[in-house]
């Protein structure tokens, strides 16, 4: 006797590497924004340093003062003495921004986790209108912040050698991760994450598989 022969249609899903690597960008860039966010380096002049939400002197002062009126001791911090509102609206743009990209890398998670098409895109969507929205909060937040020091900087005294810091730069660097995040999600977005495996099955007939 013949074999019976059975053909079965599998659906396999496959996880886009694309969108992996967007979720490790997202990652990233909320590691790099919490980091900007607590520091005090955002700008410098000689010992004195200032970030978003208190300013220090460093104990390396050569004129063992404050470097010039309403900077802290050296050695010291505290809050910022002057006007300090283009301060807490960078923070407050960097928070909305670090709240939109952790959002973004949740929606993903769910996104990667299932197994519908439908349902994976609309995550997928949800992640990138967040993403997107982080990116231009940031974007403001990064310009206004030196273009507005620039305007009041005269406040700080007669010293004319500023330099934006390190904490600048990471949150830059959290920018552009979010930003890479963002198109990752959108690209691909053609391509069905399910293909279908066709599987045959041979049946032996009941007296081989006897034997």
């Amino acid at each position: 006797m013949v074999a019976v022969q059975r053909t079965t249609i599998e659906a396999v899903s496959a996880v886009r590497p694309l969108k992996i690597i967007s979720l490790i960008c997202l990652v990233i860039a909320i590691g790099l924004l919490i980091v900007a966010l607590c520091s005090t380096s955002w700008l410098k002049t000689g010992s004195f340093r200032t970030g978003l939400f208190k300013e220090c002197t460093s104990s390396n002062e050569p004129t063992h003062a404050a470097p010039f009126p309403g900077a802290p001791a050296p050695g010291h911090c505290h809050g910022p003495s002057r006007n300090h509102g283009f301060l807490i609206a960078a923070a407050a743009l960097l928070f909305v921004s670090l709240f939109c990209t952790t959002l973004s890398a949740l929606l993903n998670i769910v996104g990667l986790s299932k197994s519908d098409v439908r349902g994976k895109y609309r995550w997928y969507r949800f992640a990138t209108i967040c993403s997107g929205i982080a990116v231009l909060t940031e974007l403001v937040a990064l310009i206004m912040f030196p273009a507005v020091f620039y305007v009041n900087m005269n406040e700080y005294g007669s010293r004319r050698n500023w330099e934006v810091d390190w904490s600048y730069g990471l949150a830059w660097g959290a920018t552009l991760f979010t930003l890479g995040a963002s198109i990752m999600l959108i690209c691909d977005k053609e391509h069905e994450e399910v293909y279908y495996k066709e599987k045959t099955i041979y049946n032996p007939p009941p007296e081989l598989s006897d034997r």
